[in-house]
């Protein structure tokens, strides 16, 4: 599934963080360092972007591997200012805290009782915080009927625009609020736009103000974008990938809505992120009453608990006290995790759309906790797209298959496959891509999410009725992919 991919990645790494389990013994050390770890990606030519590791209140590791911007070359240090995407929220949670803590709002308020535009009438405050609202998102929504005036290719939008648009279409919830968690960009959109309408003050300035200055968060700030290097911040980082031949770089960073506030926007470095995390565990930000709150799971309305508190992810499993969150966008992933007990966590900055993150982000967070360590592999599907770049398809699957016993030496997965496909569909290679996507199919073919994956690939390709099939087939393996069924549902309407 590639729809709105950039924007479940905050989704996806909350899961992922909750259930990698380190199981391959002959792949681990117990004895391994922070430089030892970074050494081994540097080996395979992997930048691990920007490091901070802290343990018992005390920074034990601080680190910078890779480029600040690739036009012109410049490399990264300790004082880069990141897009920190999705980890963004909780200072949105805390915003919506603030105003609480000054008697201003309450959770449980209706929404439309403080933007009366907003359609729907069932929606709370906490519903946003919790991504249990059933808002459609606004990136869908945008795609589908922001109708542009810009032919520069530059044009970006924010939370006023997006919100009018979404007024006037109206769009059916997704479900009744309370009903089931499903990770929201929307919410947190008109949370931002809550604070701006009750505040008087712009987001940035309300950011600033009450959360920021306070901390002493001097190099964070709600950034307005501009796609050009900025003379104010000579420190921002720009986003930015590998080109499939894996040699050439090239710029991800702009996106139509890169001005929105609320679910991301916010840009930082690894010690203002520290300082924060702090400022947290020492409740020196606000009252530990709040936070108490915010770190409680949200509950639905069939009484199940999530694990999302109010711009957290938390884990409370054997009775810890951990608070996390993720964000993926254009070239940037992050990862900000706060052991609130032991007063330890890490900062994890990166720009270059690192396939790498997890074993990044696991191999310090077990160095931290002291658990066995997986050294990292190399990229097999990196050597796939080497290899169709530079010769054909045929010549890439072949050395899949020569080399995917390999587990030694190699990593490959589902999702990896799954992700090249996408890279390849992307870039005009269709049947390439859907080459990729058999492939992946024949390799998992329990894993309904190929399934879907290879009916975007049809549709591109104007194979409507087997892409049909297709999603049809997805959803019925797996009945929680309702994005395959709501696909499904569109095309059938279309074909009729």
């Amino acid at each position: 599934m590639i729809s709105v991919k950039q924007l479940t990645w905050g989704c996806l790494f909350l899961v992922c963080f909750l259930s990698c389990k380190t199981k391959n013994q002959d792949a681990t050390t117990n004895s391994i360092t922070y430089d030892n770890l970074l050494q081994e990606f540097k080996t395979l030519g992997i930048s691990t972007g920007n490091l901070l590791v802290y343990k018992n209140g005390q920074i034990v590791h601080q680190s910078a591997s890779g480029l600040r911007s690739i036009n012109p070359i410049d490399s990264l240090n300790l004082d880069s200012q990141f897009r920190l995407a999705s980890v963004s929220k909780q200072f949105t949670g805390m915003s919506i805290m603030k105003l609480k803590e000054a008697g201003k709002l309450d959770y449980d308020q209706k929404v439309n009782s403080i933007l009366t535009d907003f359609p729907y009438d069932t929606i709370t405050i906490r519903h946003l915080l919790h991504h249990v609202s059933g808002l459609e998102d606004y990136e869908r929504m945008m795609h589908e009927h922001w109708q542009s005036q810009d032919t520069t290719g530059t044009e970006t939008i924010g939370n006023n625009k997006i919100m009018k648009v979404f007024f006037e279409r109206n769009p059916k919830l997704r479900f009744m609020p309370g009903d089931k968690y499903e990770y929201s960009n929307t919410g947190y959109l008109i949370l931002a736009s809550i604070v701006e309408k009750i505040s008087g003050q712009h987001f940035r300035e309300f950011l600033k103000e009450n959360i920021f200055e306070p901390v002493g968060m001097k190099n964070t700030l709600l950034y307005s974008y501009q796609v050009d290097a900025d003379p104010t911040m000579p420190n921002r980082v720009f986003g930015y990938n590998t080109a499939l031949n894996q040699v050439d770089l090239v710029s991800d960073d702009y996106h139509l809505v890169n001005d929105v506030r609320g679910d991301g926007g916010i840009y930082s470095t690894v010690e203002d992120l520290y300082k924060w995390n702090l400022a947290l565990a020492n409740h020196t930000i606000i009252a530990k009453e709040y936070l108490d709150e915010a770190f409680t799971p949200g509950v639905l309305n069939n009484g199940e608990k999530t694990r999302y508190g109010f711009g957290w992810g938390l884990n409370s499993d054997d009775g810890k006290e951990e608070v996390f969150h993720s964000g993926g966008w254009v070239g940037f992933r992050t990862f900000l995790f706060n052991d609130l007990k032991t007063k330890s966590g890490l900062v994890l900055l990166t720009n270059n759309s690192n396939d790498n993150f997890f074993d990044i982000l696991n191999g310090a967070k077990n160095i931290l906790t002291d658990q066995p360590v997986v050294l990292p592999k190399r990229a097999l599907h990196k050597e796939m797209a080497q290899k169709i770049i530079a010769e054909n398809i045929e010549s890439g699957i072949r050395h899949y298959q020569a080399k995917k016993l390999d587990t030694t030496t190699y990593h490959i997965s589902e999702r990896t496959i799954n992700v090249l496909g996408y890279q390849f569909l992307a870039q005009d290679h269709l049947e390439e891509a859907l080459k990729i996507f058999e492939l992946n199919i024949n390799e998992y073919p329990n894993s309904a999410n190929t399934y879907d994956s290879y009916g975007d690939a049809l549709l591109v390709k104007g194979d409507s009725l087997k892409a049909l099939q297709h999603f049809k087939k997805c959803y019925q393996m797996d009945t929680t992919l309702t994005y395959a069924k709501d696909k499904a549902a569109k095309l059938e309407a279309l074909l009729k």
